[in-house]
């Protein structure tokens, strides 16, 4: 097959995306709020999700016309978790711009992230298979939403305003519990957008959830190479504040969490220190704790298992019809595994 230029097809499925996803946004809206609504999906992003809507469909025969509204009630969805997501973290930088409750104020975010919700039904109903795809995006929002909580139970101190935080916080992390989390919070939904396509196009079940396993094993990789920018990226490229799970004090991150398994007794305490305590995290902090990781070999190991999650997902992927979709999805899961942003 020729070679397949990435930038290219994913250009083209913003362009036939974005017209759907503003329709859906600003239906119904008023008109001097509809700058609000599109704010979030204006700033950018790959639109991943949809090309895995598109391709997972096309990949099994489905037309580009049924396709387009799952596609863009996926983006929709995963911007209204975007939204949510910053007001917890207390993110003001998404992409290299403000977010959205940084720009309008949480109460505003607050309300655009309910918008966004009512927009991705109102994509679905419109869709071929509609019951079968609500069904689908409603279960991955609740599992997203598990993890969300489950992330937010995994930071060391903070919240002490929040009772149900305070008594639940977890106090020791495993790996085991970390990839439950990412596989909630971030997995499910490529893996929905994967199998959303295939629903569309009439799949068999086998291989419904054969394209499925392709998305989640792909979403636990782009989650752990996320943990991995978010302490060595480059702020610029990465459009985020470099050292954030550091400042939210989480363990939820994979370079933190292997770091620590391997750092001495003192390393450890002055890692917990600036984690487990009341004061906030500084600069130096988050130069101090990086050094510490520098010391371990957390990076290496955060790359290990993001590439043996691609190739996982890559195997499923090539027990599927083998055309160029196929190997537009291949190309996505490769961009995935090295990305920097």
């Amino acid at each position: 097959m020729p070679n397949i230029d990435l930038k290219e097809k994913l250009a083209k499925t913003t362009k036939l995306v974005d017209p759907v996803i503003k329709e859906l946004l600003t239906q119904h809206v008023d008109a001097k709020n509809a700058e609000v609504a599109f704010y979030q999906i204006s700033v950018g992003g790959k639109r991943i999700r949809p090309a895995l809507v598109i391709y997972s469909g096309q990949i099994f025969g489905a037309k580009i016309k049924d396709l387009l509204c799952p596609a863009a009630s996926v983006e929709i969805l995963h911007n209204a978790t975007l939204i949510t997501d910053d007001i917890i973290d207390h993110s003001e930088l998404r992409r290299d711009q403000p977010t959205v409750w940084s720009k309008y104020g949480k109460s505003i975010a607050e309300c655009m992230s309910l918008d966004y919700m009512a927009s991705v039904y109102s994509g679905l109903a419109r869709a071929n298979n509609g019951p079968r795809l609500i069904e689908l995006y409603s279960k991955t929002l609740k599992e997203v939403i598990d993890g969300e909580i489950k992330d937010i139970l995994f930071e060391r101190s903070g919240r002490e305003d929040e009772p149900f935080v305070v008594e639940n916080r977890y106090q020791s992390i495993t790996h085991d519990n970390y990839f439950e989390m990412i596989g909630q919070k971030t997995a499910v939904l490529l893996q929905a957008s994967c199998m959303a396509g295939a629903i569309v196009a009439g799949a068999s079940d086998n291989q419904i959830r054969t394209i499925g396993n392709f998305g989640y094993n792909i979403g636990m990789a782009f989650q752990i190479r996320d943990d991995i920018l978010d302490i060595f990226g480059d702020e610029k490229e990465f459009g985020k504040k470099i050292g954030k799970d550091i400042v939210e004090k989480k363990l939820g991150n994979y370079v933190i969490l292997s770091a620590l398994e391997e750092m001495n007794e003192i390393d450890q305490m002055m890692l917990r220190q600036v984690l487990d305590g009341d004061a906030d995290v500084t600069d130096d902090d988050i130069q101090t704790i990086t050094n510490l990781i520098n010391k371990t070999n957390a990076k290496k190991h955060a790359e290990f298992a993001a590439d043996m999650y691609i190739k996982n997902a890559i195997k499923f992927l090539y027990r599927l019809p083998d055309n160029q979709d196929r190997q537009i999805l291949e190309e996505i899961a490769k961009y995935i595994a090295n990305r920097r942003k």
